[in-house]
């Protein structure tokens, strides 16, 4: 994965676990998300996140079916790995803390992680419409999220500015296209 990682270093790509804990992400993901290596734990934990009101800088089209989506892939997971201690701790905490995933946990939605365009509200780079994978490994149980853009999109050339970029944080700037 790390090599995958280091080779695709033109778009934002991340690998999470199954439970959705990220593990790894290349450096243009930082750039476009923010930096997550200093979460730990459940912080580290997309579901926790999200049903805590810290989705990080993506919009997503339709907010209730991506929060049904991750909490039936959560279920599923679950139901996969009975004996996983951390696991049921995290989704006992969820369902305590968040209405909202208590809710849907009852419920009965079914896991579906195709493409779907997505946008990611930068800092400095302003909103950026970008297509969104979710590639599973066989085998592995890992999770790969992967953002494109059109090549010769605006998007693309926002990416390409955010790979130079980095993590640094550039004063505004609209004759470079950033707000």
């Amino acid at each position: 994965m790390q090599r995958l990682l280091s080779r695709l270093s033109d778009v934002p790509i991340a690998v999470f676990d199954a439970a959705w804990t990220l593990l790894e992400h290349n450096d243009l993901w930082a750039a476009l998300h923010g930096e997550t290596r200093r979460r730990a734990g459940r912080e580290a934990n997309l579901v926790w996140r999200v049903f805590h009101n810290d989705p990080g800088r993506v919009r997503h089209p339709s907010v209730e079916e991506h929060r049904a989506s991750l909490v039936a892939d959560l279920r599923d997971v679950a139901s996969r790995y009975p004996a996983d201690r951390r696991l049921a701790a995290m989704i006992g905490e969820l369902r305590r803390s968040s209405t909202d995933f208590a809710r849907l946990w009852e419920g009965s939605a079914l896991a579906h992680h195709g493409s779907e365009r997505k946008t990611i509200d930068h800092p400095q780079a302003g909103a950026i419409e970008l297509d969104c994978d979710v590639l599973s490994v066989h085998g592995a149980d890992l999770r790969i999220v992967v953002f494109t853009a059109a090549p010769d999109s605006e998007a693309a050339g926002k990416l390409q500015l955010l790979s130079v970029l980095g993590l640094q944080e550039m004063p505004p700037s609209p004759s470079l296209g950033i707000t």
